[in-house]
């Protein structure tokens, strides 16, 4: 069979050359296309149930929240561990599975079982990202240079536009926002002029809850036609939270601008982001606040092409070529760890190492067949010496035309066998 195949070869070399091209090509392009993956996902299958009740304590959270959705979360399929941490307002559950199952099961099966669950009023539950503990896939922070996007102009940017741009990508399944004070409608009340209004801050804040809504009120019929009725009474700006009605005394209406100053405030804040950086020169940057965003990938998914379909997004958020992006004028996105890089270093040291593995044989081979030929050219000046079966044999390891039936080398007539 492979004294077949070697004659064949022999007699049909531009065939045989041609197929190795094929194969190479072929090999070249199988090797840009191949997934590259520098963080083997090693992870078992898992689900998080997530459940926030905001002011209540560890114990409560504990008792009311995660012991009932233990309950009925214990015996779901291919259920190998359950987990729970209880905190202040926060109760977090991890189940993890085998390998039987996929994680599109495990986690419908999970939403499932928490239509069943009963919890106190108020307190809705949900399930984290199908993301794994390894794909965080980027990090970035936002930078403005304009003077209208300050810090907590960033971060509602980044909360309203920049989290459901990146969502968009193929494969991302979810982004964390981290950093930058969360802006909020305030209403500072003044105490003395509650007390000469007689109001209470529940009356403040019950006028305020029924006045934030719009309502339907059917529909007129005009001739043909019928014009629909709709009461637009939801608050856009701090004016309109201002002009909110309190209550009517001695015929005049007291609003919430007389009581107070209605603003645009951050929130209380729990934590602050900052940002170091540490140029070549030894220059050090130091931004004590900034805006960030973890990029999470889907669980299974491919990280190279994923982040490929990423910084597109990101140079049409940035704009390239002098073109303006999405983002304002003066914002710009700035990624600060992203796993492409790290899969670039990867690919070069594997790319050195194969180089190296083909350059080391590809010259052992070469040495050995010269080690082979030279002896075999140094006894032609001697055509009347016979060749022996063994010397052949010895030579046809490096010299394939000694696999022919026979052939002849500077007038040697060789008959070889495998």
């Amino acid at each position: 069979m492979i004294r077949k195949a070697i004659d064949f070869a022999l007699a049909n070399p531009l065939l045989v050359l041609g197929g190795a091209l094929v194969l190479f090509v072929w090999g070249i392009i199988s090797f840009h296309n191949l997934p590259i993956e520098a963080y083997p996902d090693v992870a078992d299958t898992y689900a998080q149930v997530i459940t926030q009740w905001p002011g209540h304590a560890a114990e409560e959270v504990e008792q009311q929240i995660t012991v009932p959705l233990e309950v009925e979360l214990n015996g779901v399929a291919h259920l190998t561990h359950l987990r729970s941490v209880s905190l202040m307002g926060l109760s977090v559950i991890t189940i993890i599975y085998d390998d039987d199952i996929t994680t599109f099961n495990a986690r419908q099966e999970v939403l499932d079982r928490l239509q069943n669950v009963t919890l106190p009023p108020g307190v809705n539950t949900g399930i984290g990202p199908d993301y794994s503990p390894i794909g965080q896939i980027m990090f970035y922070t936002l930078t403005s240079t304009n003077p209208k996007y300050d810090v907590m102009e960033l971060k509602a940017l980044n909360d309203w536009f920049v989290v459901n741009q990146l969502k968009s990508v193929p494969n991302i399944v979810d982004v964390n926002p981290f950093g930058g004070p969360t802006r909020e409608y305030q209403v500072q009340l003044d105490p003395n002029k509650l007390v000469s209004y007689g109001l209470t801050l529940p009356q403040i804040e019950q006028a305020l809850i029924a006045n934030n809504i719009n309502a339907g009120g059917g529909f007129i019929e005009r001739g043909q036609q019928a014009l629909n009725v709709r009461a637009v009474g939801l608050m856009q700006t701090t004016d309109d939270i201002g002009a909110t009605v309190v209550k009517v005394q001695n015929g005049t209406a007291v609003r919430v601008r007389d009581l107070g100053n209605v603003v645009q405030a951050p929130k209380v804040r729990l934590g602050q982001l900052g940002k170091t950086i540490r140029k070549d020169d030894g220059t050090i940057i130091n931004d004590d606040d900034v805006v960030e965003g973890i990029v999470l990938l889907r669980k299974g998914a491919v990280a190279e092409t994923a982040l490929q379909d990423l910084h597109k997004k990101i140079d049409q958020l940035n704009g390239t070529d002098g073109k303006a992006g999405l983002l304002p004028v003066g914002v710009k996105l700035v990624p600060h760890l992203d796993r492409s890089e790290l899969m670039h270093h990867t690919t070069r040291t594997v790319l050195r190492n194969l180089r190296d593995g083909v350059l080391l044989v590809t010259l052992v081979l070469f040495c050995s067949s010269a080690m082979c030929v030279v002896p075999l050219l140094s006894r032609s000046r001697f055509p009347s010496r016979s060749c022996s079966r063994r010397s052949c044999s010895t030579y046809a390891i490096f010299l394939p035309t000694c696999f022919r039936s026979e052939h002849s080398i500077s007038g040697w007539s060789l008959t070889g066998r495998w």
